[in-house]
């Protein structure tokens, strides 16, 4: 398609970062607290966060397109066996860790003494990547069944016309509101918070007092460690954060749309908004330039080194400037992982270091991560975007069962 073409400088990924780590710093993403509860399937936040924006962002990416303005599409290649072990070590890295990619880039923004570990081991697993990909065993991941970077429907972007995109488009994010509509945020309700508010009502599981404990439970490991001041507004913002019928409040629905819309300009203005590929850019440039992995990431690497950085920097503003998480690097252990394991630090680093390892050597392996395969990818309709996400989410809550076990995750059990 011939159209309005803009291509923006690299260091425009430093903005674009900056606006989405500070976004999900407000989330709450970079506390893995929070990604350990969704493995737990305890808090859904994430899922119904990913759904609202991705609906809203889908629309506004295709409809753009059918305008004739043009996209630096990014659809991430599925092929079957590479994906799918790929998400499945993503999985069980992210249910032992707690963190994303990116999210690890946050939480040193939020002063997370744990992220410190994090960092280094998804080095290390980019880097045992890097060196099994020229392998036979590597070259058979990433080359059987694949059947190439096609969105939901089996076409490619470039054989499918914007008009019918855009008309693919509308069904597919009615869909991810379907998910938003009637999926409840926390464990033991009985319908979603976006339910009851459309219907005016809050029913009788959200007025148990289980629930309401559980809302101030989010309260507290939000805040755990931080700098926020009992009575602020810090703690005003994290405990509406944390009710659920506020989760879809005007504020929450304004940073999912804001999400969304940073990741469509991001598409707009050079590419696809992803952050792993940073890990394995870093082992190529210092330690395996010639490895045959290391010299396609050289060749093609785009603005994720400088889109890391804005979203290291994004998360530090936010949590000192507006929700005051800022831990300053205390020693800040987890509930989930501290009632299950202790209050040791080593054990807290041990398992963080081996999860993010196999995290990042999963998220390399599928050739995408949280950021690109499954945010880029629901915003694109792309299938391996939503294949790596399901097979992602499937393996962590097996592994965080057995993890975990039924062990309670409040920060005062």
């Amino acid at each position: 398609m011939s159209g309005i073409s803009i291509t923006a400088p690299q260091w425009v990924g430093i903005l674009v970062g900056f606006t989405i780590g500070g976004l999900a710093e407000a989330w709450g993403i970079a506390n893995p607290e929070s990604i350990i509860r969704l493995t737990r399937w305890i808090d859904r936040l994430f899922v119904t966060c990913i759904s609202l924006g991705g609906a809203f962002a889908v629309l506004l990416l295709y409809g753009l397109y059918a305008l004739g303005i043009d996209m630096h599409f990014g659809l991430k290649p599925l092929y079957f066996y590479g994906v799918g072990l790929g998400g499945i070590l993503f999985g069980i890295g992210l249910a032992i860790s707690g963190y994303f990619p990116g999210s690890e880039w946050m939480a040193l923004g939020e002063g997370r003494r744990d992220a410190l570990f994090a960092i280094p081991a998804g080095l290390l697993g980019a880097a045992s990547w890097t060196a099994l990909y020229q392998t036979s065993a590597g070259q058979w991941l990433v080359n059987q069944a694949n059947v190439g970077s096609v969105i939901i429907t089996g076409q490619t972007i470039a054989k499918t016309s914007p008009i019918t995109l855009f008309l693919i488009a509308i069904p597919y994010a009615l869909v991810l509101l379907a998910i938003a509509y009637f999926l409840p945020r926390f464990r033991n309700t009985h319908h979603s918070c976006l339910r009851a508010i459309i219907r005016g009502e809050d029913g009788p599981a959200e007025k148990t007092p289980e629930v309401q404990a559980m809302r101030e439970d989010t309260t507290a490991y939000l805040l755990e460690g931080s700098i926020a001041r009992k009575g602020s507004k810090a703690e005003h913002f994290a405990r509406a954060m944390s009710s659920e019928p506020n989760v879809y409040s005007r504020a929450m629905l304004l940073i999912a749309i804001l999400v969304g819309f940073a990741v469509v300009m991001g598409i707009m203005l050079h590419q696809i908004f992803g952050e792993s590929t940073t890990y394995s850019w870093i082992i190529a440039v210092l330690i395996m330039p010639t490895y045959k992995y290391s010299i396609g990431v050289l060749s093609h690497i785009g603005w994720e080194p400088f889109s890391d950085i804005g979203t290291f920097l994004g998360a530090f503003f936010s949590a000192v400037i507006f929700t005051k998480r800022f831990t300053a690097f205390r020693k800040v252990i987890p509930p989930s992982w501290r009632n299950r394991f202790g209050n040791t630090e080593w054990k807290r680093a041990m398992g963080v270091f081996i999860g993010s390892y196999l995290m990042l050597f999963g998220a390399r392996m599928a050739d995408g991560c949280a950021s690109g395969h499954i945010l880029s990818g629901v915003v694109q309709m792309a299938a391996s975007g939503l294949f790596f996400g399901v097979v992602v989410m499937i393996s962590g809550v097996i592994t965080a069962k057995f993890v975990y076990g039924n062990v309670s995750e409040k920060v005062n059990p």
